[in-house]
């Protein structure tokens, strides 16, 4: 069952994946268009080729960078689907599913020491070397420049939030009834945070909020922009000056200049500490589900769920309420099983539970606002 059984999710269009047709809905994203399809696998790791997998599905992490188009190292997460999208996996020999370079990972079961391969012979270590520079990377030059971009004009407000989860949207209401005009950037293409997994946790405030608060900004005068990344922030004696990236058809460098700003950055998902915590089929517990409510997307048959309290068993109930088997992972996990994707999780004490899907719903990591470039 790759999909919710509603009119609402079925697929509309068509996207191309390494030549192969995929069935996608227009809008959703290239990462739920392939959990969709059952095609977890983006693609190889930079130095061994062991198979990577959408993580975070919120801008956060580098895990799906595909080619897109014929530009290099785009975020899978967030390109839109449309009609004859081409996408292409990354650092193959083959394609993702059949990389003939995986062959790496298996000849080189303790590592690889570049700084003593093939040491015994000058030559023949130059040759490995040089070797090695060229199959390592990510992605490859495109054959044509992208079009450039517009010149930046700088535009002024009385304020920007940077962050549209409950912080943010918080921050903006009281903003904008303030009487303030300003900008409201979040780097997903959807507005809500956390509201939009649908946790429905204590305290939380209902998904309907985010368009009040929305009509309220531009009721102001001010701007909602979704799908923008503030790539850094700058004080100067006329106030603070700001560069915002905005994708889109028609994408665009801003400059905008505001005397006050509210940095409402949220938090990142972190990777699970355990042996083969990379393999595809393992996700961040959130951006699961947003993907399960927005596009319908079912990751699996059979999953677990990773973490305590309130948040884990939401995630847990929700898969279920998907037609999804769902339990909650007792215990520590020593390693992951799978090839091309999740197979099992061995536990401490040798029980072996067998899975497709990994929701993490551990403890999240505050986005530090120096470095943040994924407000959730």
């Amino acid at each position: 069952m790759p999909r919710l059984a509603d009119p609402r999710f079925a697929a509309d269009c068509a996207i191309l994946v390494d030549g192969h047709r995929i069935p996608a809905r227009a809008g959703e994203s290239v990462t739920s268009a392939l959990l969709a399809a059952g095609r977890p696998l983006l693609g190889r790791s930079a130095k061994y080729h062991r198979p990577r997998g959408p993580f975070c599905l919120a801008s956060s992490c580098a895990s799906c960078l595909v080619r897109v188009d014929g530009q290099p190292n785009v975020r899978a997460c967030e390109t839109p689907c449309r009609e004859g999208l081409r996408v292409e996996t990354q650092n193959t020999l083959g394609g993702a599913s059949h990389d003939l370079l995986g062959a790496i990972d298996l000849l080189s079961p303790h590592g690889i020491d570049h700084h003593h391969l093939a040491t015994w012979n000058e030559l023949v270590n130059r040759l490995a070397v040089g070797a090695s520079r060229r199959l390592a990377g990510l992605g490859q030059l495109p054959r044509e420049a992208p079009p450039p971009w517009e010149p930046a004009r700088e535009e002024r407000y009385d304020a920007v939030v940077v962050g549209a989860g409950p912080a943010g949207l918080g921050a903006a209401e009281a903003l904008a009834r303030g009487g303030a005009r300003l900008l409201l950037c979040d780097r997903e293409a959807r507005l809500g945070g956390r509201l939009r997994c649908r946790l429905e946790l204590p305290g939380d405030p209902p998904l309907a909020w985010t368009g009040e608060v929305a009509a309220a900004v531009r009721r102001a005068g001010g701007e909602v922009a979704a799908g923008a990344t503030v790539l850094g922030l700058w004080p100067d004696a006329a106030g603070r000056l700001a560069a915002v990236a905005e994708r889109g058809p028609s994408p665009r460098l801003r400059l905008v200049r505001a005397p006050r700003w509210v940095l409402a950055c949220g938090t990142w998902a972190q990777p699970p500490l355990f042996e083969g915590n990379d393999l595809p089929g393992i996700f961040a517990a959130r951006g699961l589900l947003a993907a399960l409510a927005e596009d319908g997307v079912v990751p699996g048959e059979r999953a677990a769920v990773l973490g305590e309290g309130a948040e884990a068993e939401a995630t847990a109930a929700r898969l279920r309420e998907a037609g999804m088997s769902a339990e909650r992972v007792e215990g520590e996990v020593e390693r992951a099983r799978g090839g091309r994707r999740l197979g099992a999780l061995l536990l401490a004490g040798g029980r072996r539970l067998r899975c497709d899907t990994l929701a993490v719903a551990t403890p999240r990591l505050a986005a530090d606002y120096r470095t943040s470039r994924a407000p959730v």
